[in-house]
């Protein structure tokens, strides 16, 4: 509507004047502006309007909104109503629909997070490293792997979980899963443990360190979800500074039972803190926003706490992120078993390349809210399906590129400390196994783009698919490069025609 058409009406309940002090009513004057003469005036009066119309009949509305009656524009411009001159209008002026305000960026991050997330699923592996000269006898390996399996698995589904409630904006019912969830994960980690310790007789100590490994997963997964990752760094503290200590300085024997404390203080940090963050009487007051989940989501206290813990379809959701842990562990541990030809032994290029990778996620983590930015902007910016879906495509080839690339500097870097501090003595042999490690990297990370988009099925069926012909087939190195390079390919080809397609990022 345009200013000049609306009266400026200022009153005043009596105004005196001069003559004795009488009041007298203030006359109301109606500023009318000058109408315009011809259909071209008109248009410009109102090209706004006319150039984002998508028919005629916003014009007409504008126009009568504006005070134009039928009667107007019949006397004026010799027309049969509001609606003929409407057409007219619409004829005359060309589409030039005006941009919509930008939308505030729903995936503004800040970098350091990822990378703080990169260190966190690195320096474990510190852990591990100092633990290998202390954890002797037999079944030490399948205690390892059926603890790190059990461990991935479970907290998978606790992490989901907690994302699912906090996406209900339920910070109490969240609270209540977490900590049920974190004491259903240990019981199945010890009755796990229970089991293979039965079938593999093993020293107490391997146990122990078995139970601490799950145990710091489970309470990480809770502190991580709960938005307190800064704290992992007090858990890993004495773990990782007592492990890094004692590899520095040539492992010595007589600092074993220091080493053991520093490293058991970890696990019993971390459950201690879980189980202080999941009381519903702990504030929260760093907690903020949850990538990763599809949106993101500032949970707040419910007023009172659900009843129902959980149902039996919210254990059913959680399956597939329970399987897609256990086949990805499965994937990540399988060289280690294997060696490099197949049969066991020392894979040194596993070794080399299992701490790269898991910093690497820190990437991954990053190259996700990078994808999600560029998609985002794609959506406004372009108009038409196919040339969406190929931006889109191009994106995606973009973003796999980058994760890549920042794997393989994170390689070459921890290569380059292995050999400076002689922890591994490193030979061009290990260059196919750190190959197939890179491809499962990339698989990894195409496979959580995947489920960030809400496509979790696939990407599972994919990974087992790839875990069972390496198990089957036995065939060392070139069996894993070949299970990985062709896991990568399926999953880049099947996201390509997933995620080009417009309504996949319109949540």
């Amino acid at each position: 509507m345009s200013a000049g058409a609306v009266p400026d009406l200022r009153s005043s309940s009596a105004q005196l004047n001069g003559n004795g002090g009488k009041p007298r009513r203030m006359a109301v004057v109606h500023a009318e502006a000058p109408k315009p003469r011809d259909v071209e005036e008109l248009c410009e009066q109102f090209v706004s309007v006319c150039e984002s119309a998508v028919d005629p009949l916003e014009i007409a509305s504008a126009l009568e909104f504006d005070g134009w009656s039928d009667q107007t524009v019949r006397k004026r411009y010799g027309v049969s109503d509001v609606f003929a001159i409407a057409e007219e209008m619409y004829r005359r002026v060309p589409r030039r629909p005006a941009e919509p305000e930008p939308l505030p960026d729903p995936w503004q991050t800040s970098k350091l997070r990822p990378a703080l997330h990169g260190l966190l699923y690195g320096l474990p592996t510190l852990c591990y490293a100092a633990a290998a000269g202390l954890l002797v006898g037999r079944g030490v390996l399948s205690v390892l792997i059926v603890a790190l399996l059990t461990s991935w698995a479970l907290s998978q589904a606790l992490a989901y979980l907690g994302y699912a409630r906090l996406g209900q904006g339920d910070l109490v019912q969240a609270q209540r899963v977490l900590l049920a969830g974190l004491g259903a994960g240990m019981v199945g980690l010890l009755v796990a443990m229970d089991l293979v310790s039965v079938a593999v007789p093993v020293y107490k100590s391997v146990f122990i360190f078995g139970v601490g490994l799950g145990s710091y997963m489970f309470g990480a997964t809770v502190l991580m979800v709960l938005g307190a990752e800064r704290l992992l760094f007090l858990v890993l503290a004495p773990g990782v500074l007592g492990a890094a200590v004692f590899l520095v300085v040539g492992r010595p024997s007589h600092w074993e039972h220091v080493v053991w404390a520093a490293l058991a203080a970890t696990p019993l940090l971390a459950l201690g803190l879980a189980v202080a963050r999941t009381s519903p009487t702990v504030s929260f007051p760093g907690l903020g926003k949850f990538p990763g989940r599809g949106k993101h989501a500032r949970a707040k206290p419910a007023a009172k706490p659900a009843t129902r813990l959980l149902a039996a379809a919210d254990l059913r959701a959680a399956m597939p992120s329970a399987g897609f842990g256990l086949v990805a562990g499965g994937l990540l541990v399988f060289p280690f078993v294997a060696g490099v030809s197949g049969h066991g032994g020392t894979n040194t290029g596993a070794v080399l390349a299992s701490l790269p990778l898991a910093l690497s996620m820190g990437a991954a983590e990053w190259m996700l809210v990078w994808f999600r930015r560029r998609t985002q902007r794609l959506l406004r910016n372009t108009r038409t399906l196919r040339a969406f879906a190929i931006r889109s495509r191009l994106v995606l080839t973009a973003a796999l590129l980058q994760y890549l690339t920042a794997t393989v500097l994170l390689i070459i870097a921890v290569a380059g400390v292995a050999v400076e501090t002689r922890l591994v003595h490193p030979n061009w042999a290990v260059l196919p196994q750190i190959s197939a490690y890179l491809a499962l990297g990339g698989a990894m990370f195409i496979a959580l783009l995947l489920q960030a988009f809400g496509s979790r099925t696939f990407p599972l069926a994919a990974c087992a698919a790839a875990l069972a012909i390496e198990v089957g087939r036995r065939l060392g190195v070139f069996g894993q490069i070949v299970a990985c390079v062709g896991l990568l390919v399926v999953l880049a080809g099947y996201a390509a025609l997933v995620l080009g397609k417009a309504v996949r990022h319109a949540g």
